[in-house]
């Protein structure tokens, strides 16, 4: 089972939503992933590099974190959402 990270500024409030609904979306897709949420400041590079991806509500700014990530701001916004969840869903499926 794919191991997936999603992280926002605090690991609060935009986290939470991206990962709902994702989860609701891997549900639906019957693909079964390791989700969790974190602040992007609370997290070591060991961390972000002992999952599979990681979906960050902006850019990482962490040249040692070799874990593929996505941009996933679109789950917020709606704007570009379904890209991001193929993408995503193509990530997983690897």
């Amino acid at each position: 089972m794919k191991k997936v990270l999603v992280v926002c500024g605090n690991g609060i409030a935009s986290s939470s939503i991206m990962l709902a609904g994702l989860k609701d979306y891997l549900r639906k897709q019957g693909i079964e992933a390791d989700l969790d949420k974190a602040s992007l400041s609370e997290v070591s590079d060991d961390t972000f590099n002992s999952k599979d991806l990681i979906v960050s509500s902006t850019k990482l700014n962490k040249p040692n974190v070799t874990t593929p990530v996505i941009i996933g701001s679109s789950l917020l916004t709606g704007i570009g959402e379904d890209e991001t969840l193929e993408k995503i869903k193509e990530m997983l499926l690897e």
